[in-house]
């Protein structure tokens, strides 16, 4: 069985006991605190990509897989 990422609260958890059961699982506890808190780095990169790309033209998708297969032959370099 592959990894499995199961997120919640406690009682969220054990509602797949029995699917653990005699499995090993790791249980992470966080601070009520560290997981609402927001990830402010990201929130400010974000930002800056949204201010940079405002006034950029929107390009056609048309030409997607033209454009990806000849970067990928090395057209582009």
């Amino acid at each position: 069985m592959a990894t499995q990422v199961l997120e919640g609260t406690w009682e969220e958890i054990t509602r797949h006991a029995k699917e653990f059961a005699g499995r090993k699982v790791r249980i992470t506890v966080f601070d009520d605190e560290a997981a609402s808190a927001p990830n402010r780095e990201m929130l400010e990169a974000l930002r800056k990509v949204s201010e940079r790309s405002k006034n950029m033209p929107v390009s056609s998708d048309e030409d997607t897989l033209k454009l990806i297969r000849e970067a990928r032959s090395g057209g582009m370099f």
